[in-house]
């Protein structure tokens, strides 16, 4: 066997590897901190009742939200960057039968990552005052 032969079944036994080793995986996990605890790949494994954002339009001023189904619709939503900053406030859409969550972005400029949480009642209750849909005018 050449070494251009040896070179090729390497790669293709590697990518096998990486393709079945990943296939098994299911459930979601998240991962915090750098340092490998227990059995945990990189960090920390823990459950997580917030969303995340996984993209963002600030020209349409729409996100997307990773475990955004336990929100029920027009519900006010804070987002939140790494070091625990505001970055934004959201009011979500009605829930889809397939994909992802949406929610429109009303106030500042939420990125990609930041986390989202439901706002207090308090503060939905104010916010529902400024922000009504033209149906409630």
């Amino acid at each position: 066997m050449g070494l251009k032969s040896f070179i090729i079944l390497s790669a293709s036994a590697a990518l096998f590897l990486i393709f079945t080793g990943c296939a098994g995986t299911s459930g979601v996990q998240v991962t915090k901190g750098d340092q490998q605890i227990g059995s945990a790949p990189t960090g920390s494994v823990f459950e997580t009742t917030e969303a995340t954002l996984v993209h963002v339009d600030l020209s349409e001023r729409l996100a997307t939200l990773r475990n955004g189904r336990v929100f029920p619709a027009d519900a006010f939503l804070e987002t939140f960057d790494a070091e625990d900053n505001k970055t934004g406030l959201l009011k979500t859409r009605d829930n889809r039968t397939v994909g992802l969550r949406t929610a429109d972005v009303l106030e500042g400029e939420p990125q990609i990552n930041n986390r989202a949480r439901l706002a207090s009642p308090a503060e939905s209750r104010r916010l529902s005052q400024i922000y009504r849909d033209a149906s409630d005018d």
